[in-house]
């Protein structure tokens, strides 16, 4: 089937989520695993309100996901998200002149 109108809109937003370098450190952060503010805070040597803004730039695209536990809060990548994301890539990709002749 092909995307729609909002699977395209999606797809930019978490582009754009994926446009940027803090962004992409954090993600490769959490493919160990969830992590709180605070040990992504010691792990990447950014401050507090910094690393929340970019966390929320990245659950508003949908490309990680939160879990409170107390007064806590932790986040792991949505693989789902990603998994999407990886696909509207693939959709992307020119077919082979071959598979072309196939279908014509």
């Amino acid at each position: 089937m092909p995307p729609t109108d909002r699977d395209r809109a999606i797809a930019a937003a978490r582009f754009r989520a994926l446009g940027d370098e803090t962004r992409l450190r954090l993600l490769a952060e959490l493919r160990g695993g969830e992590c709180n503010v605070a040990e992504l805070m010691d792990r990447m040597g950014l401050g507090q309100s910094l690393i929340s803004h970019h966390l929320r730039a990245l659950r508003e695209a949908g490309l990680v996901r939160d879990r409170r536990d107390g007064r806590w809060v932790y986040y792991a990548i949505a693989e789902h998200a990603l998994a999407a994301t990886r696909l509207t890539i693939y959709e992307l990709e020119p077919r082979r002149s071959a598979e072309r002749h196939e279908v014509e």
